[in-house]
C-alpha cells in the first residue's frame, strides 16, 4: 500500500517548492496515478506495451478475442490470438495451453509469457475455465489476478504478460425460421447487383454528357482564364 505521506513529500519535491493550488494538483494526480496502478495495473502494462511497440504496424494491435463454443456436444474455440485472421480450434480433451513453447495450443513470441504460461479449459456443465500454471507475470481477468483458476463469463478481458484478449461463451443456440421466396430472391439480386458493381473496371460505365453552361464558355483564344475575371462582360 502506497502511503500519502510519502507521495506528499515526493510532491513537494516535483513541485520545486511550490505550493497552493498547483502542488495540490500535483498530489491529486499523484493519487490518480496510484489508484490507477493499484486496481487497474494491466491498463497501464498495456499503455507502456503499446509505447514500446510504436514501430509495429498498427493493424496488428487491432482487437484479440477467444470465443468458446459449444454445438451438438462439441467443443470449440474460435480465436484470432495467432494471425490477423479468424481460425476454429478443436481439441479431443477440451484443453488449450497458451505460452512461449511452441507445443502450445497458442503459441506466442512474448517476452512477458512464460513457456507454459495459462490454458483454457471446458468442463461438461460447468463451463470455461482459465488456469494459470505457475506464470512468472501472472494471469489476470478483469483487471484482477487469479491464484490457481477462475470460470470465464461472457465478455471477461483477459491479460497474460502483455497479450491481452475478450472472452466470449457461446452456449446456446437459437433455430431461426425459413425466409419466404421473395425475400431470399429480394437478397440475392442485390447482392449479384452489388458484386456485378464492385467487379466494373474503373472509368467503363458510361456517363451521360455534361450541361454546357453558356456563362463558362471556353475564352477567346489568346485570353487567359486568370484575366478573365478582369474583363467585363461587355468586352468578352
Amino acid at each position: 500500500m502506497v502511503d500519502f505521506r510519502m507521495a506528499s513529500d515526493f510532491s513537494c519535491e516535483l513541485a520545486g517548492g511550490d505550493t497552493g493550488s498547483d502542488l495540490d494538483q500535483r498530489l491529486g494526480l499523484y493519487r490518480v496515478f496510484v489508484k490507477l496502478y493499484e486496481h487497474h495495473r494491466w491498463l497501464l502494462d498495456e499503455i507502456l506495451d503499446l509505447e514500446n511497440s510504436s514501430s509495429r504496424n498498427p493493424l496488428s494491435l487491432s482487437a484479440r478475442f477467444v470465443q468458446g463454443v459449444i454445438w451438438d456436444r462439441q467443443v470449440y474455440l474460435i480465436s484470432n490470438l495467432l494471425t490477423d485472421s479468424t481460425q476454429l480450434f478443436c481439441q479431443p480433451q477440451g484443453i488449450w495451453t497458451i505460452g512461449r513453447d511452441r507445443a502450445m495450443a497458442f503459441s506466442i513470441p512474448d517476452k512477458r509469457l512464460s513457456r507454459r504460461h495459462a490454458a483454457i479449459q471446458h468442463v461438461e456443465n460447468e463451463g470455461f475455465y482459465l488456469i494459470d500454471l505457475n506464470s512468472t507475470n501472472g494471469t489476470f481477468v478483469n483487471g484482477e489476478p487469479i491464484r490457481h483458476c477462475v470460470r470465464l463469463k461472457d465478455g471477461d478481458k483477459v491479460r497474460l504478460g502483455s497479450l491481452s484478449f475478450l472472452f466470449f461463451a457461446c452456449c446456446a443456440n437459437t433455430n431461426l425460421p425459413l425466409l419466404a421466396a421473395s425475400e431470399v430472391a429480394e437478397i440475392s439480386a442485390v447482392r449479384c447487383q452489388g458484386v456485378a458493381r464492385a467487379e466494373t473496371p474503373t472509368g467503363s460505365e458510361t456517363t451521360a454528357p455534361a450541361m454546357t453552361n453558356p456563362d463558362e464558355a471556353e475564352p477567346p483564344r489568346g485570353v487567359d482564364e486568370t484575366s478573365m475575371f478582369l474583363i467585363s462582360r461587355s468586352e468578352l
